[in-house]
């Protein structure tokens, strides 16, 4: 570092300020102590006693910010800025005064730097403004150009790379946003197919459900008029069974477009599944090995009896398929306490703890991929005519209207275990055995029925005509409801109404006819049940509902009671 000592060398101090007018002294607190010969007339404000850090500002080195630091730098050289005029830029190098061995300050040599010629002017600037051209001149000023080059390049560097990782950071912010867009526009695309293939899985099974319900009414219908002994009675018997068949796989239907009506109930999870071992076992094959663990003290969970045998049906089924070799399909109920560590997301917290169901294959088990889409409507991996791809689905709805859980645990070549978790309740005194009811038939009352399934409107006529009931009949509403009005003066007594029909609903006909006539007793009838005040039991006590199909004697039987719970004089309405 270049030594100065300007206590010694007035004169030569006198020298510097003219051979460079833009050079000052600073002492220890970093103020100007002295100044060149030019900044007086150039700018008043750099003048002795003000601070040197409220005058310029370190462009280069970078965070250069005490004096200390300044002097470790010595051999560096400075470019600086001048606040009050941004535009002038010093460059030059600080040399260390010091007077008797200690320190006293520093002192800034150098002059204006610019690139053009065309800023002399601009800037006020002129030729004598410049330090003196050394005689290592020409290289010194290639040195100097080289190193305000690199030095530039470093600063440019060092921001590129600034801005590189903030555009990183940014970039994997907005790959984030991106992928969880993408997630939720997955989610709405697959609630939005599911909810159309649910509209579409009620709406067949309401068609089917009429001629269901033509099938078994007409079949109990024909085994009332055949005797025991008479060998047709068989084979009406077998087309009755045939027709549950089909009503219990319009019930998986309704059930996976959730408008099949729950009935949940404290249910003995053990002896469902021991009811279902019987229909399994010659299901499964004879080359699988079924294993069932139902203990007595399992305990009982909130849940449809139906649903819980739909469930335990469709996973062996499934497991059974996983297993064309054979193997060893294992079905076992336990309970689990409510402070045990359950691993399954989205457990509802239960006090009394909860009833596990498993059901364990040794099949060909499962890839990631697969797991991942197994409760997919119509998604499956069997060949072509081997499953629809409903099963687990179905399981899936079940499960959760339920309340309950369910996850899956396999292995390619390891086998498969589906785990359902379902709040435990406390088990229900034993109901008394109810006797068989013998439904009774009509006394002569005007029953209103309308029905636009011609098949099931023929069979409930037949029905009620023989029971001894007056029955009127309409395939469309608005004729019943000129009847209605017709009937002013001998109102029905009894409206048996389906729900779903063109021009105007089962409820809504309802209405009508209770603002001529008041409350009337009405037996509701559908194959689906889409209207919320069915699900959450929103009927008036003079009203009922049955889920088609139902067998003739549940009708004949509820009409009857309801009827004779509702003998109470009407006010016909004017």
């Amino acid at each position: 570092m270049t030594e100065f000592d300007a206590s010694t060398h007035e004169a030569e101090a006198e020298l510097v300020r003219e051979l460079f007018p833009f050079c000052f002294a600073l002492d220890s607190s970093m103020r100007l102590r002295m100044t060149g010969a030019r900044w007086p007339n150039f700018d008043a404000t750099v003048c002795v006693g003000a601070s040197f850090f409220d005058l310029f500002e370190i462009s280069r080195p970078l965070n250069v910010l005490t004096e200390a630091q300044i002097s470790l730098c010595g051999g560096d050289v400075f470019l600086l800025t001048l606040r009050s005029r941004p535009n002038i830029k010093l460059r030059g190098q600080f040399v260390t005064r010091e007077k008797s061995g200690q320190s006293g300050g520093l002192l800034f040599v150098g002059g204006p730097w610019i690139t053009r010629i065309s800023e002399l002017s601009s800037n006020g600037l002129s030729l004598h403004d410049f330090p003196p051209h050394d005689p290592r001149g020409d290289f010194l000023v290639l040195l100097q150009a080289q190193e305000s080059t690199l030095a530039d390049l470093k600063l440019l560097a060092a921001r590129l790379r600034a801005t590189g990782v903030t555009l990183e950071s940014r970039t994997k912010e907005l790959e984030r946003e991106l992928e969880v867009r993408a997630q939720l526009e997955a989610q709405l695309r697959q609630s939005q197919k599911m909810e159309a293939i649910g509209r579409l899985a009620g709406g067949v099974a309401h068609d089917f459900n009429n001629i269901l319900m033509a099938i078994h009414g007409y079949a109990a219908l024909s085994l009332s008029r055949v005797s025991p002994s008479d060998p047709v009675r068989n084979w009406l018997e077998q087309i009755r069974s045939a027709a549950d068949l089909a009503a219990t796989l319009t019930r998986q239907l309704l059930t996976f477009s959730r408008q099949h009506v729950l009935r949940p109930e404290a249910l003995d999870i053990s002896n469902e599944v021991r009811q279902v071992e019987k229909l399994l076992r010659p299901l499964v094959g004879a080359r699988i090995t079924m294993i069932i663990h139902a203990p007595d003290d399992a305990g009982c969970a909130w849940a449809d009896p139906s649903a819980i045998q739909q469930i335990v049906m469709n996973l062996a089924l499934n497991a059974r398929d996983a297993m064309p070799s054979g193997g060893e399909l294992e079905i076992s109920v336990a309970a689990v306490a409510a402070d045990a560590q359950v691993a399954a997301p989205n457990v509802t917290s239960s006090e009394k703890g909860f009833i596990e169901l498993r059901v364990r294959d040794t099949g060909v088990g499962m890839d990631e991929a697969t797991k991942l889409r197994i409760f997919e409507p119509f998604y499956t991996t069997k060949e072509v005519g081997k499953g629809g791809g409903l099963g687990l689905s179905i399981v899936y709805g079940l499960v959760e209207q339920c309340s309950g859980t369910i996850t899956v645990e396999s292995r390619v070549g390891e086998g498969s275990m589906f785990r359902v978790l379902l709040p435990r309740v406390d088990r229900e005194a034993p109901r008394a055995a109810e006797p068989v009811v013998i439904p009774v038939g009509g006394r002569g009352e005007r029953v209103l029925l309308v029905e636009d399934e011609a098949l099931v409107r023929r069979l409930l006529e037949q029905l009620l005509t023989r029971a001894g009931y007056q029955v009127t009949s309409h395939s469309e509403p608005a004729q019943a409801l000129l009847a209605v009005e017709r009937e002013r003066s001998q109102p029905f007594e009894l409206v048996i109404t389906d729900v779903v029909m063109s021009g105007m609903s089962g409820p809504e006909l309802s209405r009508c006819i209770e603002k001529i006539h008041g409350a009337v007793p009405t037996i509701f009838m559908s194959g689906h049940t889409e209207d919320e005040m069915f699900r959450a039991g929103g009927m008036a006590a003079h009203q009922r509902f049955m889920s088609k199909p139902f067998a003739p004697s549940e009708l004949l039987t509820m009409a009857r009671d309801l009827l004779d719970a509702s003998r109470v004089p009407r006010t016909i309405k004017r």
